[in-house]
């Protein structure tokens, strides 16, 4: 049989015996992401409750600043308080923003474990990724108590229509969200171990993408920008699942067909992308630890 015929059967061979190496180390990656949030969390007061407290502070100085000192109108963000329309998106946005930091540091903060153990090592950024799923969930719950029937009429939220069917579309958003999350948590693990620098430019990075992204101004402010500005605004991989997310959890309506396309094509690509660097990558990275 021609060599050339062999191949592809190597590379499917050699694929399927990976990731059901990586489906067997299931319990692993949920034993090692259980123990770094723990780990991370013990000796503050708080402990795991600064999961909800990181991103409801941070939203608080933007919602004084912007909301209170800049005196938005609802009509920018179609009616609703600019409390609402920020936190729908710096939740979602804080999810992404601790994946990546945490893909950043999961290979190079655990080197003696990748000394000591032999595992498919796509186990570390999969872990980051389910410990800031962990924290997500729970400030998702954070979100409901801050507009829900005990405080919407504080926040002035309308409580007739929230919440309504459309929370049903999370669980789809969710998992394309993970499958963008994770992509994105493997392609900065893949270069933070041979370009340690990363680790101080993430912080950068992710700040100026909180700028750029849907969270601290609407639609309005974005029909008055200049032609670039808009298609930098609509280039960003996060606005579709943005607004993904303001449907289930807000009365504001989207193009739901256009936004999962656009959200799936991103998590698609960048999943395909981050997976196949981090695991051709994977054999070499002995050598920068």
């Amino acid at each position: 049989m021609p060599a050339t015929s062999l191949a592809p059967k190597r590379v499917v061979r050699a694929a399927r015996n990976y990731f059901t190496d990586l489906w067997s180390r299931r319990e692993f990656a949920w034993y090692l992401a259980m123990g770094n949030l723990k780990a991370r969390n013990a000796s503050t007061a708080l402990g795991l409750l600064w999961w909800v407290l990181n991103p409801v502070l941070l939203g608080a100085v933007y919602w004084f600043v912007f909301g209170l000192l800049f005196d938005r109108d609802p009509d920018e963000f179609g009616g609703l308080p600019f409390v609402v329309y920020l936190l729908s998106g710096m939740f979602p946005f804080y999810f992404t923003q601790t994946s990546m930091t945490g893909g950043v540091n999961s290979i190079v903060s655990n080197t003696q474990l990748l000394a000591n153990l032999n595992f498919p090592r796509a186990v570390l950024p999969i872990a980051a990724l389910v410990e800031g799923f962990v924290g997500f969930l729970t400030s998702l719950l954070a979100f409901f108590m801050i507009v829900g029937p005990a405080n919407g009429l504080i926040v002035g939220f309308d409580q007739a229509v929230w919440p309504d069917i459309d929370i049903l579309w999370l669980l789809p958003i969710m998992v394309i969200h993970l499958m963008f999350n994770l992509g994105v948590s493997m392609l900065v693990a893949r270069l933070a171990v041979p370009f340690r620098d990363l680790n101080n430019l993430v912080p950068y990075f992710t700040r100026m993408w909180l700028y750029l992204s849907p969270i601290l101004y609407g639609p309005v402010t974005l029909a008055k920008a200049p032609d670039w500005a808009r298609a930098i605004a609509e280039a960003n991989p996060l606005e579709p699942l943005l607004r993904l997310y303001r449907h289930a959890l807000t009365p504001l309506d989207t193009d739901l067909s256009n936004a999962f396309l656009g959200a799936g094509l991103w998590a698609l690509v960048l999943l395909v992308i981050g997976g196949l660097s981090f695991i051709r990558y994977e054999g070499k990275m002995a050598r920068y630890l």
